[in-house]
């Protein structure tokens, strides 16, 4: 799977702007990065285990974020894998995992930055 020069979907962002301003969407980032990568590594120390179902929960969720911050590739691929889980195809999803955990640097640093740029924008006043 190939990421093009954004990993975003910018009209997700787009239409979080529009619900609730840039405050909204340095929420929804801030919740991306404190909660993804926990998920990312529940996934990965289920799969070792075995537990595919477990892999497949927190996968779902996974998909779920990435889908509200327009990671729409991540999110396909998040399906992909939330999918081989429920077949229990465990020697195919535990590789897949390594991919989805690429992907998901790539879109966490983006949203970082995107973040950061929001901030810059509304100035010091946020915390």
């Amino acid at each position: 799977m190939v990421m093009t020069d954004s990993p975003i979907d910018r009209r997700a962002l787009d239409r979080l702007e529009k619900l609730g301003g840039s405050e909204l969407i340095v929420r929804v980032i801030d919740q991306f990065l404190d909660k993804v990568p926990k998920r990312m590594e529940a996934a990965c120390d289920r799969g070792r285990a075995g537990d595919l179902n477990a892999v497949e929960k927190a996968i779902h969720s996974i998909k779920s974020a990435a889908g509200n911050v327009g990671a729409t590739q991540v999110s396909d691929f998040a399906d992909h894998i939330e999918k081989l889980a429920v077949q229990g195809a465990k020697d195919l999803v535990l590789p897949l995992l390594c991919q989805l955990d690429d992907m998901l640097g790539q879109v966490e640093t983006w949203l970082q930055r995107e973040k950061n740029s929001l901030r810059s924008i509304r100035g010091s006043n946020w915390h």
